[in-house]
């Protein structure tokens, strides 16, 4: 599927460049072209990030140090 159309740049494209590294939209621009003119697909790409790359998650708080 078509995710920028301003470069015709398909979500494999983008996948491709987000397992190669890619973990801003500006990476992904000059790895792949995408979101690189009008931005209109930025929230697409921001998705697609997000569901590619696992967050870095926080150690959790103990209740006892908390206190």
């Amino acid at each position: 599927m078509v995710i920028c159309h301003c470069r015709a740049v398909n979500d494999q494209a983008i996948r491709t460049a987000i397992v190669a590294g890619a973990r801003e939209p500006a990476e992904l621009a000059r790895m792949c072209g995408a979101g690189g003119r009008c931005g209109g697909c930025l929230p697409a790409l921001e998705a697609l990030i997000e569901e590619i790359v696992p967050r870095r998650r926080e150690p959790a708080r103990s209740s006892a140090s908390a206190a």
